[in-house]
C-alpha cells in the first residue's frame, strides 16, 4: 500500500525520521531520503543504491507509483558549486538519471540490485549543458514489470524523457530496461573479472571541473577500404581504482557508470565527424539501440571503443552503424571475446 506524503512534510524531518518510513511505499522522495538510499541507510546496504552525488543529479522525486516517475533537479545559481566542467556535454550524465530512476522504482518491487540492460531510440531533441539554476524535468512512464517469480527478481520497462522547465522536450528514450539482480549473481561477477579492488577517497570532498572519462586520444586508430567510409575506428581507455567515478557509483559496489562509456564512444564519434569529416561543433544526435551486457569493475585494464562503418549521410551527420566496447586486459588481449556493450546507429551532427 502505497503511503501519500508531500515534499514539504518530508522535508521537515530529520534523518531519523526519514529512516523510519517505508521508502518502498511512499508517492514521493525528497533529496535527503535519495542520498540516505544512496548510503544504504534505508536497510538497502546489500541492495539496490542510486548513485551518491555528483552521479546522481535528481534533487526530489515527486510522484512514484504502479504506472509513472516524476522527478526533477536543477543546476546550481553559481557555476563554482557545479561538480563538473561547465562545458561538459551532459546527454549520457542525464540519460542515466532515467536509468536510474527506472532501477530505483524495480528496487521498490524486489530487493536485489540493479543493473541497466539496454534501451531503444533515444533522441537528443536540444542541446543539454550546464546552465546556471536551470530546472530540467524527467518524465517516465511504466510498460511493463517482467517478475521472475522464481529469483524473487525481475525487470522494469520504461519509456523516458527530459523535460525543460516550460516542457519542451531535451531528450527521449524508448524502452529503458533495468533489471533487478541478485546480488549473489553481481558478486560472482565481480570475482569472476576481478573486480574485488576496492576504492579509496573521501565521497564528502567538494569535486570540481570533472569531466567524465574518455579515450587516451594517442590509442585512436582506424582502417578504411573506401573513400568516406572508416571501416572500424577504435580507441582505449585505461581503468583503475583511482578513476573518479568508483567512489560515488555505487557505495560499496564500485563500477563504472554504463553511460560513461556510452559517453566515450560519442567523444570518438564526435572528434572524428571534425577531423575526417569536417562537421563544425558536432553535438549528440540520436542511437537506436544500446545494450549492456556486462560490467566494468575497478580492476586495473583498459576498454575498448570500436566503431564500426562510419560515415556521413545525406543530412550531413556522421553515422556509426555499429559501435562496441571491449573489455582488454593492460597487454590489449581480450577478457571477454564478445563486447559487453553494444550500440546501433550511433548519430551526431
Amino acid at each position: 500500500m502505497t503511503s501519500e506524503c508531500s515534499i514539504e512534510e518530508l522535508n521537515s524531518y530529520d534523518d531519523q525520521a526519514l529512516i523510519a518510513l517505508d521508502w518502498k511505499n511512499l508517492t514521493c522522495l525528497n533529496g535527503r531520503l535519495l542520498e540516505l538510499h544512496a548510503e544504504g541507510a534505508l536497510g538497502n546496504e546489500e541492495f539496490a543504491k542510486l548513485p551518491r552525488k555528483p552521479i546522481l543529479c535528481i534533487d526530489q522525486i515527486e510522484r512514484i507509483d504502479d504506472e509513472a516517475i516524476e522527478a526533477s533537479f536543477t543546476f546550481p545559481a553559481d557555476a563554482a558549486d557545479w561538480a563538473y566542467d561547465t562545458d561538459e556535454p551532459l546527454e549520457m550524465l542525464f540519460q542515466d538519471q532515467l536509468d536510474q530512476l527506472v532501477g530505483f522504482w524495480g528496487s521498490r518491487k524486489a530487493n536485489g540490485i540493479g543493473r541497466a540492460l539496454s534501451s531503444g531510440l533515444c533522441e537528443l531533441k536540444q542541446s543539454l549543458n550546464f546552465e546556471a539554476g536551470k530546472t530540467i524535468r524527467f518524465q517516465l512512464e511504466k510498460r511493463k514489470w517482467v517478475e521472475n517469480k522464481t529469483t524473487g527478481t525481475g525487470t522494469a520497462i520504461f519509456n523516458g524523457r527530459i523535460l525543460d522547465a516550460e516542457g519542451a522536450v531535451i531528450l527521449e528514450t524508448q524502452k529503458v530496461i533495468v533489471g533487478i539482480l541478485l546480488p549473489a549473481d553481481v558478486h560472482a561477477l565481480r570475482s569472476q573479472h576481478g573486480g574485488e579492488q576496492g576504492v579509496s577517497g573521501d565521497p564528502t570532498v567538494k569535486q570540481t571541473n570533472l569531466r567524465i572519462p574518455i579515450y587516451d586520444s594517442a590509442t585512436k586508430q582506424s582502417e578504411s577500404s573506401a573513400e568516406g567510409v572508416i571501416d572500424v575506428l577504435s580507441a582505449t581507455q585505461a581503468i583503475a581504482p583511482d578513476l573518479w567515478p568508483f567512489l560515488f557509483h555505487f557505495k560499496g559496489d564500485p563500477v563504472v557508470p554504463g553511460n560513461f562509456g556510452t559517453h566515450g564512444m560519442i567523444a570518438l564519434l564526435k572528434e572524428t565527424a571534425s577531423e575526417v569529416f569536417g562537421v563544425s561543433n558536432p553535438l549528440f544526435k540520436s542511437m537506436s539501440i544500446k545494450k549492456f551486457s556486462g560490467m566494468i569493475f575497478e580492476d586495473p585494464k583498459q576498454i575498448r571503443f570500436e566503431l564500426k562503418n562510419v560515415a556521413q549521410n545525406e543530412a550531413g551527420d556522421v553515422v556509426a552503424a555499429q559501435a562496441n566496447l571491449y573489455l582488454e586486459n593492460l597487454d590489449g588481449s581480450r577478457m571477454i571475446e564478445t563486447p559487453i556493450y553494444t550500440f546501433k546507429n550511433l548519430t551526431v551532427g
